[in-house]
């Protein structure tokens, strides 16, 4: 009997939207600026997601009460708005007033303010009590009403001409039936679509996908107003809804006994929640029907997880490119054991800096993490000085070079001093733009190529060699770095790593991503040119570059392409690659 299948269709609007994305990134900046005025408040929670929120105050940004955010430091106005009162309040009391009032809901203010000057009464269909629509009606100089709907209607007061605005998550429906409802009532009536674009088609797509699936999950805070709307109108439908905040909140039994699950979530959802849901249904689905596929995708997760995947990648990437060398280093075993037990020290010590935020960006490696903090800790430290003993035995500056690239990576996390931070404007290396890519691309260029060659010892066209070496090897580590960071933007953003995706956008990373695979492309061409298109080092590094062209791409299907564990193991499996073919060649050249 066939097995039957299990399929999540996932939304391609679920998740942040524009004006959630805009209000946490600057919150996030003036939090990273050095000369921003302390404490940071924001007048009510900034948007409407508990998880978001609960990083923002491990960050120091703390929501308080509207009307009561205290003297002095910086306030920051949420995405919803406030009402004018308190924002002129705001301003008298703060050194600082950071306005990240969503410029949709700031529309709406704007239309009600000019027409309640004309005279006339403005008419808000939304959430009475909402954020968003309190601040909106603070602009109509108390002629301002609010209906939840058409049946409403007919409470409003008489009035001679009527304006009417939509609270920006409004149901686009609902919204047009109290249109025909008001211009009835009233003689003069004008209407303006607010509905934010994101919202309708968020709305829009949730009502198809609710017709072709047997079921709908929906993502999101339970108190936010466009995720609650969501899940209306997928009930609305006639599908079966699960609106949930998290994973953990999951009917999985119920849920797996659907054949087709469709999948979206509010705009203050960020993706990394949206993950776990996927990756836990998928997970307990392989468990029940697929056993064999399930331990080993486990099995794929440890590895991962305990950052040896990684840490093999770059072994197999310093045996590749020591094949660049006219002359590969007689200790070839030690100096890839040295890049092995180095990368898989900075990545725990790394983790462990920021293993709070870990749950946010990496939450199956977070519960691996913290399940072992101790036993990994110690890991860490020994493969540390195991590097550097080893390092010694290749040579003194080899020594020299793993033992300030250990220093380098201690002090990546570490706050600079007060008087540097505000004359620079960073806190830390770890907030310099793009500095995560640039160090990775360095640590593992020094590792694969600059200490083999110094193992080596002098040879004809060294720096040649090893420049080239370097810089393949620095654009591969470079590549694979910002192709994972696009995956998980997002949550940089909000745990304050200033990737280069984060920095730049999206859209500007991956034309960088693809300018690097072309630059890599272009010097191993030129280095078989040189070697007169013999040597196995050049012609086995060349194949990453089409494996991560496809990668990418793969990494890139919402909804269909790997995630998690898969992906980063996709994604190294480059310099695996490349390695395995440097040494099929090698030994077809006898030069192993």
């Amino acid at each position: 009997m066939a097995r039957r299948k299990f399929e999540i269709v996932l939304a391609e609007t679920a998740g942040f939207c524009m004006g959630v994305r805009r209000a946490v990134k600057m919150t996030l900046r003036a939090a990273d600026e050095p000369n921003c005025p302390t404490p940071i408040r924001t007048c009510g929670p900034l948007i409407h997601n508990r998880q978001v929120l609960q990083v923002l105050e491990s960050r120091g940004i703390v929501s308080a009460d509207e009307g009561d955010s205290g003297q002095g430091g910086t306030s920051v106005i949420r995405a919803h708005g406030l009402p004018r009162d308190q924002q002129e309040d705001l301003r008298r009391r703060s050194e600082a007033l950071l306005d990240a009032t969503c410029p949709h809901v700031r529309r709406v203010q704007e239309i009600v303010a000019d027409y309640a000057r004309r005279g006339y009464v403005c008419v808000v269909v939304g959430d009475a009590g909402h954020a968003e629509v309190n601040g909106v009606l603070s602009y109509a100089d108390g002629a301002g009403y609010v209906v939840s709907g058409p049946d409403e209607v007919r409470n409003l007061p008489s009035a001679d001409k009527v304006v009417v605005v939509a609270q920006t998550t409004q149901d686009e429906d609902v919204f047009r039936r109290t249109v025909e409802k008001v211009r009835e009532r009233f003689g003069e009536c004008l209407a303006f679509e607010t509905i934010c674009q994101s919202t309708e088609r968020r709305q829009a797509e949730v009502r198809e996908l609710a017709r072709k699936v047997d079921a709908m999950i929906v993502v999101g805070g339970l108190d936010s107003a466009n995720t609650r709307r969501l899940a209306e109108i997928s009930s609305a439908a006639g599908t079966p809804t699960y609106h949930v905040e998290t994973d953990r909140q999951l009917d999985v039994d119920r849920i797996l006994q659907y054949e087709t699950v469709g999948l979206t979530a509010g705009a203050s959802t960020p993706n990394w929640m949206i993950r776990k849901v996927v990756r836990r249904l998928e997970d307990e689905e392989r468990r029940r029907t697929d056993l064999g596929p399930y331990l080993a995708r486990m099995v794929v997760r440890g590895l991962v997880n305990a950052n040896i995947y990684a840490a093999g990648a770059a072994a197999a990437l310093t045996f590749a490119c020591s094949r660049l060398l006219q002359r590969p280093p007689p200790l070839l075993g030690v100096c890839m054991a040295v890049t092995f037990l180095f990368v898989l020290s900075q990545h725990f010590l790394n983790q462990y800096g920021r293993r709070e935020a870990l749950y946010l960006s990496d939450p199956d490696r977070a519960d691996f993490f913290m399940a072992n903090e101790r036993a990994l800790l110690l890991l860490s430290v020994t493969s540390a000085v195991v590097a550097l003993i080893l390092a010694f035995f290749l040579g003194w500056w080899a020594f020299v070079l793993v033992a300030v690239g250990s220093a380098g990576g201690l002090m990546y996390r570490f706050k600079l001093p007060r008087a540097l931070s505000r004359k620079t404007g960073f806190r830390s290396l770890e907030h310099l733009p793009a500095s995560k890519e640039v160090f990775v691309g360095l640590a593992w260029g020094a590792l694969a190529c600059i200490v083999p060659a110094l193992a080596a010892g002098p040879a004809p066209h060294a720096w040649r060699d090893g420049s080239v070496a370097f810089a393949v090897a620095f654009l591969m580590a470079f590549g694979r770095t910002l192709a994972l960071d696009l995956r998980d933007v997002e949550a940089d953003q909000i745990v304050g790593r200033e990737t280069l995706a984060g920095v730049v956008g999206p859209l500007a990373a991956k034309r960088v991503f693809f300018l690097v695979i072309g630059v890599l492309a272009a010097v191993l061409g030129l280095e078989g040119y040189f070697q007169g298109w013999a040597g196995p080092g050049w012609a086995a590094l060349l194949l990453g570059a089409p494996y991560a062209l496809g990668s990418f791409a793969l990494l890139g299907r919402r909804g269909s392409g790997p995630t998690g564990e898969l992906a980063e193991a996709m994604v190294d499996g480059q310099f695996y690659l490349v390695g395995l073919a440097a040494l099929v060649l090698s030994l077809a050249a006898g030069k192993a």
